[in-house]
């Protein structure tokens, strides 16, 4: 049977502007190289039946796994989504087995030259590698996709679309998603929804009008706001550029119970914690390597999605940029600084802001777009992103998932991102360094597991950022960190 799918011809669908954003980032700046990828620990290897039908199940559920870029012509208009008459499965598709010593390093290593490799824009924007030969029977699945195709909450979709709740759970075919809707391709159904949408707008206007001015005045400082961020000189803070081509890769697994309990007694959200963790992880690499920075600019992707476009692929992100205070010694202070930011940038409307940025980006002419992205270059020094996933186990033809670990892109001026996705119990953080800043991320990862040790120390009867103390005993019982680069129940390995 032939691995090539030939489908009706449907019109095709205009990329939405939040999403050709990352398309043109990188025709734009090649180094700026926008994509995402997860890696999954399997149990076992999967049925292979099972599990090229629970893929070929995805591609039909979700159709964007089956079409490709094509621009407008001469420029004129955003690209636009058009079914691949030629869609191989094959292609997407590969198998390898690990020669031995098949260890995490070894898997690891692997799939950073994989997530370093550009995908062809020819072809839809995605590769999945099913990896066998691990040590103890175990296989893993890494796949990888262009950002233009989701964003990190739209991820979740894909994992329940291609997993199972049972270990023997059956693979059923998938009914084909609407190949395209005339809302969707049509010039004046799209005029339509617009229309309908500024209509509404304004009726909310004219109900609650002090509301709707606090709302654009709100879009408007957030705005102000980023474009000083982009417009003020650059402060160099030794952490440099890189290339923007390599990728190195570790990851850990953390507990999620072990954080909430941490934050609770602190007072804080969960994504403030992180960022505090990962400001301590990121000062300890630093100050072993004898550099001495203040702060470093972070940039915190913020989902915008409405609960009812969760299953939905593309992008619905914004995101705001913080000063993480990594020359901050004392967790707590770190901590409280973290906090004031993360609070300032919530009620200035920066993640909104941040969006309709990249939407009008990615309408201006191609050397314009050009020079911001060279402009903003550099000024990003780290993304940490943090995204909640399935909260029970799932199955991959028949092997279960142990772990997941998230990869956000390495780019040209931002050589460090380290994202994190719940799974179960369980925080899977992934760590993609450009090697050519960063050559040992493994290192990253020892630390993080040390920052999360010092803030629980000083969560015992401290005074938390927002003022109230907390009694508790001084070492918790819930699991330590385990690290991917040693296995995901044992010491490291080489």
């Amino acid at each position: 049977m032939s691995s090539k799918r030939r489908t009706n011809s449907s019109p095709p669908v205009p990329m939405r502007p939040s999403d050709a954003f990352f398309w043109y980032a990188e025709a734009a700046t090649p180094e700026l190289r926008p994509l995402v990828a997860g890696l999954f620990l399997l149990d076992r290897e999967p049925d292979r039946a099972r599990f090229r039908a629970a893929i070929d199940r995805l591609t039909v559920s979700m159709p964007r796994l089956r079409q490709r870029v094509v621009e407008a012509p001469f420029g004129l208009g955003l690209p636009v989504w058009r079914e691949d008459p030629e869609f191989d499965l094959d292609y997407h598709l590969r198998e390898i087995v690990l020669p031995e010593p098949a260890t995490n390093r070894r898997l690891l290593r692997f799939v950073g030259e994989v997530f370093s490799a550009p995908l062809d824009h020819l072809r839809p924007l995605w590769e999945a590698h099913l990896i066998g030969g691990l040590e103890g029977g175990r296989s893993a699945l890494f796949m990888k996709l262009h950002h233009a195709v989701m964003d990190g909450v739209g991820s979740n979709a894909l994992f329940d679309a291609m997993t199972q709740v049972r270990r023997g759970g059956a693979v059923t075919p998938a009914r084909p998603a609407p190949a395209f809707r005339v809302s969707d391709a049509a010039p004046a159904g799209a005029l339509v929804r617009r229309g309908i949408a500024v209509a509404g707008t304004a009726a909310r206007a004219l109900v609650d009008p002090v509301d709707s001015f606090r709302q654009v005045a709100r879009l408007v400082r957030g705005l102000g706001g980023l474009v000083g961020e982009i417009a003020a000189p650059r402060v160099a803070t030794g952490n440099g550029n890189g290339t923007g081509i390599g990728r190195r890769l570790d990851g850990i697994v953390l507990s999620l119970p072990r954080m909430r309990r941490i934050k609770a007694r602190l007072g804080v959200t969960l994504n403030d914690l992180v960022l505090a963790v990962v400001g301590g992880a990121v000062a300890r690499y630093h100050a072993r390597r004898g550099a001495h920075i203040d702060t470093m600019s972070c940039m915190v992707p913020v989902s915008l999605r409405q609960d009812h476009e969760r299953a939905d692929l593309g992008n619905r992100v914004g995101g705001f940029l913080i000063q993480l205070p990594i020359g901050e010694p004392d967790p707590l202070a770190r901590l409280s600084r973290i906090r004031e930011q993360t609070q300032a940038a919530k009620r200035g409307g920066n993640g909104a802001a941040y969006q309709l940025l990249m939407q009008a980006s990615a309408l201006v002419p191609a050397a314009v777009f050009r020079g911001v992205a060279h402009r903003m270059a550099g000024r990003t020094e780290l993304i940490c992103s943090n995204v909640p996933g399935p909260s029970t186990a799932r199955y991959l033809a028949g092997a279960r998932v142990d772990a997941v670990y998230p990869f956000a892109p390495v780019m040209l001026g931002t050589p460090l991102a380290i994202a994190l996705v719940s799974y179960g119990t369980s925080y899977g953080v992934g760590i993609a360094a450009d090697p050519s800043v960063i050559p040992d991320p493994e290192r990253l990862g020892r630390y993080l597991e040390l920052a999360i040790d010092d803030i629980e120390r000083c969560a015992e009867p401290a005074v938390s950022p927002r003022g109230a103390k907390h009694a508790g005993t001084a070492h918790s019982t819930a699991p330590r960190a385990r690290p991917l680069r040693g296995g995901l129940h044992g010491a490291a390995k080489a």
